[in-house]
């Protein structure tokens, strides 16, 4: 599945838009968005195969397309496993086929990539189609929503029932009107991309507390210079907040970003 030929590049995100005539939503700085790193990559991948998002695969220069769908990405072997058509006839296309573009949707996120060539292959017993885990992919989400950093100091938590009827609490290191992060310094949450929380409660300070459903967008590093040193899992709110605790959180972040703009002026 690796292409060990050492004269071919991996394509950078233009190569990739411009392959074929595929929309990019009129996205100009695509560079912003291209991934590179693979741990970002698979958790991506996961992401929409969790989600069943369907993917376009086009080929001959665009002129032919494909519907299909993420069914398991295997890291350790670097093969992204991919639905099969129903149509033997299309199938002979697509793996005889080169330089495809794979692209979906999720959430109002687009995602794409290339793929030098796709291959059938068999997976827990069924024909499927798998290609190489892309060295790029073009992740296209604009916030929404602006994002502060929550100080330590300010004891903000994250509160989960154990299964032990117990709870466990992780510091909130920032918030924004669609989500939070909380640091994990243990490795404890075993989670990954697409994973829910259900029912926790978080505590900004005493005045702003909530129950609510998250559902987690990404694991990555604590502190990337030490990769041992925890993960930071990075949520979205799943439910929608009552309208007055979401004014409250708004207040709280405004108040958050005022103060961090004045320690940098003083």
């Amino acid at each position: 599945m690796t292409d060990n030929n050492p004269n071919n590049s991996s394509p950078n995100a233009s190569e990739a838009a411009n392959s074929s005539n595929i929309d990019l939503d009129g996205i100009t700085d695509i560079e912003k968005y291209l991934l590179q790193s693979k741990g970002e990559i698979v958790q991506k991948l996961r992401l929409l195969g969790k989600s069943k998002s369907s993917i376009s695969g086009f080929f001959n220069h665009g002129n032919d397309f494909f519907l299909t769908s993420v069914v398991d990405v295997l890291r350790d072997k670097n093969i992204l496993v991919l639905d099969i058509s129903s149509d033997p006839e299309l199938n002979k296309k697509i793996t005889a086929a080169n330089n495809i573009i794979l692209k979906a949707k999720h959430l109002g996120i687009t995602a794409q990539f290339k793929t030098p060539s796709i291959q059938t292959a068999k997976f827990k017993g069924q024909q499927l189609l798998a290609c190489a885990i892309p060295d790029d992919l073009l992740w296209v989400q604009r916030r929404e929503h602006f994002r502060v950093h929550i100080p330590l100091s300010n004891n903000a938590l994250f509160q989960i029932k154990t299964d032990q009827d117990g709870v466990s609490k992780y510091p909130i290191i920032d918030v924004s009107g669609g989500g939070i992060a909380i640091a994990d310094e243990t490795f404890s949450l075993k989670v990954e991309a697409g994973d829910e929380f259900n029912n926790v409660s978080l505590f900004f300070n005493d005045d702003l507390s909530c129950t609510t459903d998250l559902i987690v967008q990404n694991t990555l590093p604590l502190h990337f210079d030490k990769p041992s040193a925890g993960q930071r899992i990075g949520c979205r709110f799943n439910s929608l907040l009552l309208t007055d605790f979401s004014a409250d959180l708004q207040r709280y972040i405004n108040l958050l970003d005022s103060h961090y703009r004045k320690t940098l002026s003083d």
